[in-house]
């Protein structure tokens, strides 16, 4: 077959559709614009004197679907965990089981505050039920309020969505609050925590098994497939940015990339994963002045990762931990060694605390002494670490890393996905290619059917991955 399919994006989906593509025997080539293979589900391995490994924040690989799970098994090989999920979040200087647990909430939570809380929930659902005050549904804040009350949506919703996102939740899309809480309300929450689904009937959140790589980390999975990919003859270019996109008309012609010096090449279809305000922005000729305006209002959060390595077997036995209270900067830490004991060596361990914010602003200039130091302090605040076990740090960064469901972002990403669906040769996947907030598994879904699709002609319905309300959680 001598069909060519230039894939931009080294991320899950880009690779996973480059696998199925390669295996189908089409000729390959993935363009990345880091020097490492992954995007987000990156990982970073240090071997000198200690072996040492880490991701972009946590990262645990489950599916509902056994031949997505057994796929996966296969790139990654035999030298995989079965590990079980343990989160929590800190308030009030006290553990809560997250996913929420009624018995946990009721015996750590202030009396007073237990109680406030279930008055707000059942009048809450009293003025719904009987239609005495009109719920908007609107926005993330309304959304989560009419469901849960306003003291739970204040304490376990409201500040940790308005630090994480940087915004206000009144400002943020009901859409992001459909798609990552699949609780339906309170009574919801009491039901699954006593009765626990079964199954195929159990939603994301409450999911506890999944597998990891025992050495490598997560990116074990994007080297896996470069390696698949690489085997059946395709081409993985890292540091190799696409930095214009040639069109002749709606039919793209050649992708301009690199760094340094800049090269052509070509290709009879073309598949973009990177984010869909970069692939509009690289096409040349431009894209029409009110396409480009739509691109501006789109926005995204970056994170900052903040690595503190520590001497001490364990920080806690969380895979990740939540920090919503507003006086703590860090809103999020994950330890690897809670995925695989091998991550880190004996004795020490590393946790990984992120920050929220935007690309430029005060947080992403800061010096990696100057986040260390705000990571450090949080954790002893919190009772984590000690002070003085801390013996090194480092700083990783995400420009585009999650897409901001402010309450205009439909409004801007309809003309921009339509005037993107014209062009003739090339398709977008994946979160950053959809401006969609999915999981892992689903980015490799959406990948692995674009590439079918492609290489056979057939629908495979890769653009429907990640919409419906049950693949969240």
């Amino acid at each position: 077959m001598n069909k060519h399919v230039v894939i931009l994006g080294g991320g899950l989906a880009g690779l996973s559709c480059g696998y199925e593509l390669a295996k189908s025997g089409v000729k390959v080539t993935i363009l990345e614009r880091e020097p490492h293979i992954g995007g987000m589900a990156s990982s970073f391995v240090e071997q000198s004197p200690d072996y040492w490994c880490y991701d972009f924040g946590p990262h645990r690989f489950h599916s509902k679907d056994e031949n997505l799970m057994d796929h996966v098994k296969e790139i990654l090989g035999p030298d995989v965990v079965n590990a079980k999920r343990l989160s929590r979040i800190v308030l009030f200087n006290r553990f809560f089981d997250y996913p929420l647990v009624a018995s946990n909430v009721i015996k750590n939570m202030p009396k007073t505050l237990l109680i406030r809380a279930f008055f707000d929930y059942f009048w809450v659902r009293f003025l719904d039920i009987f239609k005495l005050k009109n719920f908007s549904d609107l926005d993330f804040e309304s959304w989560t309020t009419r469901r849960f009350g306003r003291t739970l949506y204040r304490i376990f919703f409201g500040e940790y969505t308005e630090k994480a996102w940087g915004m206000p939740p009144s400002q943020i899309s009901a859409d992001w609050a459909s798609q990552r809480i699949t609780l339906l309300n309170l009574s919801d929450a009491v039901k699954k925590t006593l009765f626990r689904p079964k199954g195929g009937k159990i939603p994301r959140t409450l999911v506890t098994d999944f597998i990891y790589p025992r050495l490598g980390g997560i990116g074990e999975l994007a080297r896996g497939y470069v390696r698949e990919i690489e085997k059946r003859g395709g081409v993985v270019l890292a540091d190799s940015p696409a930095v214009r996109v040639h069109r002749d008309g709606m039919r793209v012609t050649g992708i301009e990339y690199g760094k340094h010096s800049r090269q052509m090449i070509t290709g009879d279809d073309y598949v973009s994963t990177i984010p869909v305000t970069a692939l509009a922005k690289a096409l040349a000729p431009k894209v029409p002045d009110d396409i480009s305006q739509a691109m501006d209002r789109l926005r995204y959060i970056s994170i900052v990762f903040v690595y503190l390595k520590l001497n001490k077997e364990q920080v806690s036995p969380d895979n990740w931990v939540y920090l919503p209270e507003r006086h703590l900067t860090v809103h999020r830490i994950s330890e690897f060694k809670n995925f695989s004991k091998d991550c880190a060596p004996k004795g020490k361990t590393m946790v990984c605390a992120e920050i929220t914010c935007r690309r430029g602003d005060e947080i992403w200039r800061a010096s990696v002494d100057e986040l260390r130091a705000i990571a450090e302090k949080d954790l002893i605040s919190v009772g984590l670490v000690k002070p003085g076990e801390v013996f090194g740090a480092f700083v990783k960064k995400i420009p585009y890393a999650y897409p901001v469901y402010d309450l205009e972002y439909k409004k801007n990403l309809t003309p921009i996905m339509d005037y993107l669906g014209k062009l003739e040769n090339i398709k977008t996947t994946g979160r950053q290619g959809n401006f969609r907030y999915n999981n892992m598994d689903q980015s490799v879904e959406m990948g692995r059917k674009m590439g079918t699709e492609l290489a056979t002609g057939e629908r495979t319905g890769h653009e429907k991955v990640a919409t419906d309300k049950e693949y969240f959680g």
